[in-house]
């Protein structure tokens, strides 16, 4: 089916409020899943490989493991990065604009893709930015350059067999040497629509019709009671 990336948004946001998201991370969360479509990543099927472990996470999230003025490392306790990502990429550019440089990692944790869309915020403020993260077929590695919010994914297969201890992923944050270049949106999808999977949109659907709130005038402006919006 296709669909629009604003019936994306709302549809998304409805059911990370559904499933106990904080108000302010349900519109971080819905926002990330509508960028990761523009850069042509398929961010509901990336959602729809997540929702399984986001229905059964309890809190807290994560838990703090390391900490200095350059590093940050976080146990994500075998949850979806969407848990604590807001929290700790801001923590780590931050450390990165005060020092020149951070070092973000996070362990235990699924659905890494799901992070870039944060990432690309650090880039809009100026900053580099790589990412690693591997599984048992792939390494993959994300790269922004300061001021580009698109990032340049590459994925390679692994030499040979391997056994990965951990899920993990592992951000460099750095300042630029240099002029930093303006910020490139990837708005040439917008008049085109998304195609996405029926079978996810119903399940969305599902975690969205979770949530009760009585039908106002200001609700009905953005878009909360009397239905769904993207129905």
């Amino acid at each position: 089916m296709r669909v629009s990336l604003n019936e994306i948004q709302v549809m998304c946001r409805k059911a990370f409020e559904g499933m106990g998201f904080a108000a302010g991370d349900c519109e971080d969360a819905a926002e990330l899943v509508g960028w990761l479509h523009l850069q042509g990543l398929d961010g509901v099927g990336t959602l729809g490989k997540a929702l399984d472990f986001l229905d059964r996470e309890a809190q807290p999230p994560y838990t703090l493991c390391h900490e200095d003025s350059a590093l940050l490392v976080i146990d994500a306790q075998g949850q979806s990065v969407l848990r604590c990502a807001a929290t700790v990429v801001e923590l780590a550019q931050g450390k990165a604009l005060h020092s020149g440089q951070a070092v973000l990692r996070i362990r235990h944790c699924h659905n890494r893709l799901l992070l870039l869309g944060y990432l690309s915020r650090a880039a809009e403020l100026g900053l580099d930015v790589q990412v690693r993260w591997a599984d048992a077929r792939q390494q993959h590695q994300a790269t922004f350059v300061a001021g580009v919010s698109r990032p340049v994914v590459h994925c390679d297969d692994q030499p040979g067999p391997c056994h990965v201890v951990e899920q993990s992923i592992t951000v460099v944050f750095s300042k630029p040497v240099g002029q930093v270049q303006p910020v490139d949106f990837a708005h040439d999808r917008l008049n085109q629509g998304f195609i996405v999977s029926e079978h996810t949109w119903q399940r969305l659907k599902h975690f969205a019709n979770q949530i009760l709130v009585e039908s106002t005038d200001a609700s009905r402006q953005h878009g909360a009671g009397g239905g769904n919006d993207a129905d």
